[in-house]
């Protein structure tokens, strides 16, 4: 009699598995995912100070600005990157992201409202005085060397329109490396 139940509890056992089987055969509701990446050695750092950096723009008078296009004096900065290798890369380049100007998309707004400087907005430059127009691809590279490297640039107030009123003329930016 022990050897029919114990038939009885296998057959039981092996239905039950084959009804489970049947069961994740059937598609569950939703989709398929794929992560796909890839593992790179870093090419450089940037250096902690320049993580949060300020530039001081001074205060610029109004009637420096008379027509759109009209520019102040350029205030220099730049970034420090360290432990920079040219094995994975030989160039960096720079993208600026920001709040683009409600009168010229390719400079950084400095707001508007009560208090706000209006017509005005923040320009950059590289080390040579190219423009470098907001939220796009970078368009020069500096060559990169083993250990840091400094990437200089120049940012001016720049009218956008007419009056410019014054007023607070702070401006946000965020900057991205690329590698080519």
């Amino acid at each position: 009699m022990w050897r029919m139940g114990a038939g009885l509890l296998l057959t039981l056992l092996l239905v039950g598995k084959a009804v489970a089987d049947d069961r994740w055969e059937e598609q569950p509701l939703g989709g398929l995912m794929r992560f796909q990446g890839e593992v790179i050695a870093e090419t450089c750092s940037v250096e902690a100070g320049d993580r949060n950096l300020t530039v001081s723009m001074g205060n610029i008078t109004t009637d420096r600005f008379r027509m759109p296009g009209d520019e102040a004096d350029p205030v220099p900065f730049d970034l420090h990157l360290q432990n920079c290798t040219s094995t994975v890369s030989r160039n960096v380049g720079v993208m600026f992201h920001g709040m683009a100007d409600s009168n010229n998309p390719q400079v950084l707004s400095v707001g508007d409202g009560p208090g706000v400087a209006s017509g005005v907005a923040v320009a950059l430059f590289d080390d040579r005085g190219r423009f470098i127009p907001l939220n796009t691809a970078p368009r020069y590279w500096v060559p990169l060397q083993e250990g840091p490297v400094i990437l200089h640039f120049v940012a001016k107030y720049r009218a956008t329109g007419q009056p410019v009123n014054n007023g607070l003329a702070n401006a946000q930016a965020w900057f991205a490396l690329t590698y080519q």
